[in-house]
């Protein structure tokens, strides 16, 4: 009873830590983008400061993986959210500066470029660090609802920065960014108080396992391709409201963070109640949810009204909800013990790979129209549908049977 007390604990150690962190990740990507322009940051400046740091986010996740391999997941985690709730408090005193007018447009841009990357370097292990830490206490046959659990947290992180978005940035950005930096330390307090380092971590040599790369690059293709567009979708769809629908800055802050914020409800829903009553296998909640958030996107595409948009958004978020632990939990599952830091640090290059590409391609397609980043997005979770597919019926396939040649 005991240790799984202590279990109980550190998954919940482990989930408050993911939500915060995701919830200033969320938080930034639908703010700054119509709040950049208020700072002076132009649309390319602004998409420039999240693939930059995103582009250090996948350089820095594999060395993640290998110290969650050799030091542990523990002082990983901690690393993390010490630099997520140092960055908050610093983007907080840039935005409150520069809307009084203390310094120019150039210094801001500079600053926030320099905060973001420091945030991207420290914050990169928190999600290999996680789900490692998550593969280590949990049986195979309750991966895909650990992942779900992991899934559910960092839903509920990007709930948290909509909602902040919603309804304290168009007030007082500063303020938002203030309220992240407190969460994010009381999130460090948390897994330093209950995250013990899971015992087989300090028994295993780093050099345990190699990487099965030809086994599971699919399911990395699948991170890069769903979170390039994802990434697209909140770089983008507060411009959409403003410059296709008419809306202000203002409002189109508040109702592209309320869809978005719907959107990760959506998916927090499927994590949490949907993917434990269905009990699919890993593969299956895959493909099923690659098709659904697929035909979202391609809805999304098309239609030309708020309501379409925000019930073609809370769609993909039940695709998304589907799709995205049965990712993680055949990753692990295909990794096996003993490299479970290692394909996770590998995760993290995809996805950050994917928010590299995300941010940047939505405000360069969205000067040439309002819809074609939510085409593009389209195009992406297309080929991971396909790719999902082709691996799931891949494994329903009986092994061949060896039959010796003749002489």
């Amino acid at each position: 009873m005991e240790v799984r007390s202590r279990t109980t604990k550190a998954q919940f150690a482990l989930c408050l830590g993911l939500t915060i962190n995701t919830t200033g990740q969320s938080f930034l990507l639908v703010v700054l983008p119509p709040l950049g322009r208020r700072l002076g940051f132009s649309d390319i400046q602004t998409g420039a400061i999240l693939s930059i740091s995103a582009l250090l986010l996948m350089v820095s996740a594999p060395a993640w993986g290998y110290l969650s391999e050799r030091m542990g997941r523990r002082p990983v985690l901690l690393a993390a959210l010490a630099g997520a709730a140092i960055a908050a408090a610093s983007f907080g005193m840039i935005v409150h500066f520069r809307l009084m007018g203390a310094f120019g447009a150039a210094l801001a841009v500079g600053l926030f470029i320099s905060f973001r990357a420091a945030q991207s370097l420290a914050s990169s292990g928190i999600m290999p660090a996680s789900q490692a830490y998550m593969a280590d206490i949990t049986a195979p046959t309750q991966r895909a609802g650990a992942m779900g659990v992991l899934g559910a947290a960092i839903g509920l992180g990007a709930i948290l920065g909509a909602a902040l978005a919603w309804q304290i940035a168009p007030i007082n950005p500063a303020w938002a960014f203030a309220i992240i930096s407190v969460l994010a330390t009381a999130a460090f307090a948390g897994v330093y108080s209950w995250a013990t380092e899971p015992a087989r971590v300090a028994r295993a040599s780093p050099f345990d396992a190699r990487l099965p790369l030809a086994r599971i690059w699919p399911l990395l293709l699948i991170t890069l391709v769903s979170i390039s567009a994802y990434s697209i979708l909140q770089q983008v769809t507060a411009l959409r409201m403003q410059d296709a629908l008419g809306f202000t800055v203002e409002e189109s802050i508040s109702r592209g963070g309320a869809a978005l914020m719907a959107t990760a409800l959506a998916m927090i829903a499927v994590q949490a109640c949907a993917i434990r009553l269905l009990r699919w296998e890993p593969m299956r909640l895959l493909a099923v949810g690659a098709v659904i958030a697929v035909s979202s996107m391609l809805i999304c595409s098309l239609v030309d009204s708020y309501i379409e948009i925000f019930g073609s958004l809370v769609m993909l978020g039940i695709g998304l909800g589907l799709m995205l632990p049965g990712n993680l939990a055949s990753l692990s599952l295909l990794t096996g013990p003993g490299a479970q830091g290692k394909a996770a640090g590998l995760n993290v290059v995809a996805q950050g790979a994917g928010q590299a590409i995300g941010p940047l391609a939505g405000a360069m397609l969205h000067r040439v129209s309002p819809q074609a980043p939510f085409v593009a997005a389209t195009f992406l979770l297309t080929v991971a549908c396909t790719v999902a597919i082709f691996t799931w019926r891949s494994a329903m396939q009986p092994p061949e049977t060896l039959v010796p040649h003749g002489n």
